[in-house]
């Protein structure tokens, strides 16, 4: 008998990353020849933003979400390993085996919880956009209120640069810079594209608050379907999105261009002049890394590296 399964999240079309939604769900149809369906936001008309999507998994009312990383560390907060400033980037995931080895840490972590992770998907390498400036140095965001998609690290990081993290979810951002409750965000390239015309000037600083999203499943409802479904779901996820990162990274540059070209700005630390972010970001790395020094040994493990 044939059965859908909700897919919940905050990601709303034009967003580049919807595509990778559709795609996986078509995925799924045509690997159970549609005996496994996946309707995403039920009718496409109703998003649940952040803690919201991951609560709705929880609670057992739908069993499928894709969310924002932020909103792991209320399953575990050791999971906050995954937002530390300079830690995920587009270099480390190219590594072969990078991606599902960072996945396998995750599942590990939100399986005793009655949850499954089943993909990584690029979120982006963060830009911070406002109304009429852009920041080169960490100085340039002293006293800000800056949106962050959501708690723990993110808001750890813009508080190690003198800023005021403000949590707003990306469907009512625009509307609370319009009003003054912040003075920039921080978005991905999609979200820039939705809220230009309110923040045509964009800074990016290559590495420091990276998202990442997952696609996290109850694990209930998971084991109770039938393997050739459980096969099909798993590696129509792998398939779709986590092997999707080099594409997802060209969605991006391809989005950012485009709104240059439309009369957008945007400027980029280069490398060279990385350095005093770094410094300004290293306590929130320390920190974390004292507090939960299980995950920051698995992750060095893995990648051979200390985040920094």
């Amino acid at each position: 008998m044939a059965a859908e399964a909700v897919l919940v999240h905050d990601i709303a079309p034009p967003h580049p990353r919807y595509t990778q939604l559709t795609q996986m769900a078509a995925e799924v149809a045509r690997r159970t020849q549609g005996m496994l369906s996946i309707a995403i936001n039920p009718g496409g008309k109703v998003l649940y933003p952040g803690q919201a999507s991951l609560d709705a998994v929880r609670s057992g009312h739908v069993p499928l979400t894709f969310v924002n990383s932020a909103f792991l560390q209320s399953i575990d907060p050791e999971l906050g390993f995954l937002n530390l400033p300079f830690t995920i980037t587009d270099e480390l995931i190219a590594r072969p085996g990078m991606a599902e080895g960072i996945l396998g840490l995750v599942r590990a972590y939100v399986e005793p919880h009655g949850l499954k992770a089943l993909a990584m998907m690029r979120g982006a390498d963060t830009i911070f956009i406002f109304r009429n400036r852009q920041v080169q140095a960490p100085g340039d965001l002293q006293g800000l209120k800056i949106r962050v998609a959501g708690p723990g690290v993110y808001q750890d990081i813009v508080r190690s640069l003198g800023a005021e993290p403000v949590v707003f979810p990306a469907i009512e951002m625009g509307a609370a810079l319009a009003r003054g409750a912040m003075d920039g965000i921080i978005t991905s390239p999609g979200g820039w594209g939705k809220n230009v015309q309110d923040a045509p000037s964009a800074s990016l600083v290559p590495g420091l608050l990276f998202y990442t999203y997952f696609l996290i499943a109850d694990r209930a409802w998971f084991d109770a379907l039938p393997p050739a479904g459980q096969k099909a779901l798993a590696e129509a996820a792998r398939a779709a999105i986590t092997e999707k990162w080099r594409e997802m990274q060209a969605d991006d540059a391809r989005l950012v261009a485009e709104l240059v070209a439309g009369g957008a700005r945007q400027s980029v630390v280069p490398a060279g002049a990385l350095a005093p972010w770094r410094t300004r970001t290293e306590g929130v790395t320390r920190s974390f890394g004292a507090a939960h020094p299980a995950i920051m040994k698995r992750f060095r493990d893995l990648s051979g590296t200390s985040p920094r």
